[in-house]
């Protein structure tokens, strides 16, 4: 089940597809799923779920949005700002696009 795996888990949905971001091991991660949750979908390489960013989060609620231009936004807690992460790949890579105090 998507998200089964992670702490404070935020899930949206885009034209039939489920994504999940949360925490675990002291990260961020990421899952999706076509099928409205039930299952995680798989990435290219076999993988259920990417981590977000190398760097630790704090053990705060992400913020996850879906864009209609096909990008996913997360905004994580790390290092007393909130920075914000976009993937345009449906979450096999993630870029760093600004922090805020």
């Amino acid at each position: 089940m998507l998200a089964d795996d992670l702490l404070r888990a935020q899930i949206c949905e885009r034209d039939g597809l489920v994504y999940a971001v949360g925490l675990a091991d002291g990260h961020a991660w990421f899952e999706w799923s076509h099928d409205s949750g039930a299952t995680k979908a798989a990435f290219p390489d076999g993988s259920t779920a990417k981590r977000i960013t190398l760097e630790p989060v704090e053990d705060d609620q992400p913020a996850l949005e879906a864009l209609q231009t096909g990008e996913i936004v997360v905004a994580l807690t790390q290092e007393g700002l909130v920075k914000t992460y976009v993937t345009r790949d449906e979450g096999e890579h993630w870029e760093f696009i600004g922090a805020v105090e």
